[in-house]
């Protein structure tokens, strides 16, 4: 099923993803965006039906994100009860994979840190990963149970139709120039909120929903850059800038609880020492993202000026 499914969203996308420029209408635009999740989707789940790939899994989560996201971006172009369901069928998929990513991130974050530990320590960090390693493997075989389940083969069937043909209103004619603006002002609107209900200091759960924002404002002007031009791609890389800060830092939220269930361990010593580096990563880069939002901001002016 998997092959039939890639060879109809390669064919999809192939035939029908329009070439972009400043005459393209906003439809053209959507239609590009979702094309090119739907594609990285499924090349990627090929792969992850023959072995635990972490880019693989890294690539489909990014793909399913993307696409949610731009459901929500291009919102008023679509019929509003069919994106919503779409949305909400592809959130379990986005959880499976995440799941297995998580995990990937974790580890890796974990064995960054190890190398600064003392050499007598890293080997009883080593014993320590063994709980995040069986995890992982746990996660990746959730990942292949999804796959196997007949309801994901139809939803990637789906995405493929998707991809060739977008249900789309009468506002999917307009001029995409008119509209980008809007299109990606929505996304700004709502990571601005974030940024400013904020406490100070922000806690992890609002520099969370703050990365969050973020990711999707970063989406977002991504999908309009190829009309709307460098200042767009200039917006997008320094919106990810802020997302990459806020991104480390929850990692580091997330290693310092997961770490704290080693407490009383065979491993406690070297826990706490990796908990105690995780800590501070939090603290510096809970404090580091406020400089490359201000960039961020001055990056959104102009893209607003050269509209």
């Amino acid at each position: 099923m998997s092959g039939t499914v890639a060879r109809k969203a390669d064919a999809a996308v192939d035939r029908d993803a329009p070439e972009l420029g400043r005459r393209s209408c906003i439809g053209d635009v959507a239609s590009a965006a979702f094309a090119a999740s739907v594609e990285r989707l499924v090349r990627n789940d090929a792969l992850l039906r023959s072995s635990d790939d972490e880019e693989a899994v890294h690539q489909a989560r990014v793909a399913v994100r993307r696409l949610r996201s731009d459901l929500r971006t291009f919102a008023p172009l679509l019929d509003a009860q069919w994106a919503s369901d779409l949305r909400e069928r592809t959130h379990r998929l986005q959880d499976g994979f995440s799941g297995a990513r998580d995990a990937d991130v974790l580890l890796a974050f974990l064995s960054r840190k190890a190398e600064l530990l003392p050499d007598a320590d890293r080997r009883g960090a080593a014993g320590a990963f063994e709980p995040f390693r069986a995890a992982r493997g746990r996660a990746y075989e959730r990942v292949r149970a999804l796959q196997a389940e007949p309801d994901y083969a139809a939803l990637l069937d789906e995405l493929a139709r998707v991809a060739a043909c977008p249900p789309f209103n009468a506002a999917a004619d307009e001029p995409a120039c008119d509209v980008l603006g809007a299109i990606a002002g929505t996304a700004w609107s709502r990571l601005r909120k974030r940024v400013r209900a904020r406490s100070r200091p922000a806690s992890d759960d609002e520099l969370h929903a703050i990365r969050i924002a973020a990711k999707r404002a970063r989406y977002a002007a991504e999908a309009v850059a190829p009309v709307a031009g460098r200042r767009a791609h200039a917006l997008a890389a320094a919106i990810e800038n802020v997302q990459t800060i806020l991104g480390e830092q929850h990692d580091a939220v997330v290693a310092r609880e997961q770490l704290r269930a080693l407490a009383d361990g065979e491993h406690a010593f070297a826990a706490g020492e990796l908990a105690a580096l995780a800590h501070q990563t939090a603290g510096t880069e809970a404090l580091a993202w406020h400089a490359a939002w201000r960039e961020a901001k001055r990056r959104y002016r102009r893209f607003r000026r050269s509209l």
